[in-house]
């Protein structure tokens, strides 16, 4: 009996202590998620809001921090609210972060001889400083890179017709390989509280361009390029009868490498015009449809629109519903060829025919962030001043560029991707990069790439 009674005593002594001890607990856990949630909300005071601020709002906090977010154009709303992060873009010294606002936002369409002021803050490259360097228009500097602004202005198109990175002024300021705006919205989070939470990723992407050599081209056109280069006659011969042996027949070598890459995608070109530019075999041939349905197992296809498509709507619903009658599924990306980018009129294109995701964003002559950014964004139609779901995922460098634009061997072009990719690890953001079939194939120009390939993909 005592042995019980003083059990019990000791139990009950220790009952205020221990319910104590878990009431403190339970009430750390409340406080820690209404931190959370509350952290997990921004408020904005943004009077004279436009459609432009609207979007780049969204694109910085919602997309890049993860926050919920309320944008006000009322002062005492914003004053009122018990958001834990405030941010003040207005003139008015108010409580919470003020981003400095240069005024570019307000105004609609395009100012054609417009160019952005620059600065060095803190170490920080940024657009649209204020008059004592002191400060910058966060909103503004992402707005212009992500908008495209410049290619809406003049500029000297190459051949193709093409915005070219000599045309770039973040080439011009020397920055085109930086992700400024990463960097700027990293360093803006961090004196705000907000924590980074933008993963490093690798998503390898190949263009097939043209998936055999010579296999699959048909008996005359066959013939006449053996006549062009009768030395390679016995190669077509035997690609003709065993087409495993084709030198772009490199799909058991992308099965390999990609089989547990699921952030892979394969563009296929399936423009059934034969001209200076589209070179693609007989769409009906078998050998090309299987080794569409088999790569589509393992990474995610899409369309590479045609020299032929780039501004021709038809043209590319053409191509897109012959892939989607091979893969059995709608086909919602896609990469033009040549990297026939033109704003506003490609994307516009690409929207109509259904497309969601286009991994055009980037330079066929340069490496670096077209746009200023390794992350994906949603298209904002400048033009017509409203914003859109298309999805646009940067690329930064594609071996074609390192081989043909910038005359690199193929261990220049490991070291290039190896410096983009450490500058991604501290920043955050995707290292895309863009490979083809052919290059990764036995023809003797290419000797060598596979190692770039497999050194970018690690």
């Amino acid at each position: 009996m005592h042995q019980h009674a003083g059990h019990d005593q000791s139990h009950a002594a220790r009952c205020p202590v221990f319910l104590y001890k878990s009431m403190y607990r339970l009430f750390t856990a409340i406080c820690v998620i209404c931190t959370a949630q509350s952290l997990a909300e921004v408020i904005l005071y943004i009077p004279g809001c436009t459609a432009r601020m609207v979007w780049v709002a969204e694109e910085i906090f919602l997309h890049r921090g993860g926050l919920k977010i309320s944008i006000t154009e009322n002062q005492e709303a914003y004053l009122a609210s018990g958001a834990a992060l405030k941010i003040n873009y207005s003139e008015a010294d108010l409580s919470g972060h003020r981003i400095y606002r240069s005024g570019f936002l307000d105004g609609n369409g395009v100012q054609q001889d417009f160019i952005p002021a620059t600065a060095r803050i803190a170490d920080l490259f940024c657009l649209f400083p204020d008059r004592e360097q002191a400060n910058f228009d966060l909103l503004a500097m992402v707005f212009w890179c992500l908008s495209r602004y410049e290619e809406y202005q003049p500029f000297t198109a190459d051949r193709h017709g093409r915005f070219p990175a000599s045309a770039s002024l973040l080439q011009k300021w020397g920055v085109l390989e930086e992700p400024i705006c990463d960097i700027a919205i990293r360093y803006c989070f961090r004196e705000w509280g907000i924590a980074d939470n933008v993963a490093f990723t690798i998503t390898p992407t190949l263009d097939i361009d043209i998936a055999f050599a010579y296999a699959g081209r048909g008996l005359l056109r066959g013939l006449g390029a053996a006549l062009i280069a009768p030395w390679s006659l016995p190669g077509r011969i035997k690609s003709i009868l065993q087409p495993s042996s084709d030198p772009n027949n490199t799909f058991d070598c992308i099965h390999k490498a990609l089989e547990h890459c699921s952030g892979a995608r394969i563009f296929w070109h399936c423009g059934a015009e034969n001209n200076h530019y589209d070179k693609q075999v007989n769409l009906n041939y078998g050998p090309f449809k299987q080794a569409i349905s088999r790569l589509n197992v393992d990474a995610r296809c899409g369309l590479h629109p045609s020299f032929a498509a780039s501004g021709n709507a038809e043209i590319l619903k053409q191509e897109k519903l012959y892939l989607e009658q091979i893969l059995g599924r709608e086909v919602t990306s896609s990469r033009m060829h040549y990297i026939l980018l033109s704003m506003p009129s490609t994307y516009r294109t690409l929207i109509d025919c259904g497309i969601a995701e286009d991994y055009s964003m980037g330079f066929p002559d340069a490496a670096g962030f077209r746009a200023g950014t390794a992350q994906p964004f949603r298209w904002y139609d400048l033009a017509n001043e409203e914003a859109t779901q298309l999805l646009v995922h940067p690329f930064c460098i594609m071996e074609a560029t390192c081989k043909y634009y910038l005359q690199m061997s193929p261990e220049q072009a490991i070291d290039e991707g190896l410096e983009m990719k450490e500058r991604l690890q501290r920043y955050g953001g995707d290292f895309c990069f863009i490979f083809h079939n052919e290059s990764l194939g036995r023809q003797t120009h290419w000797r060598g790439w596979d190692k770039v390939f497999e050194s970018w993909l690690a």
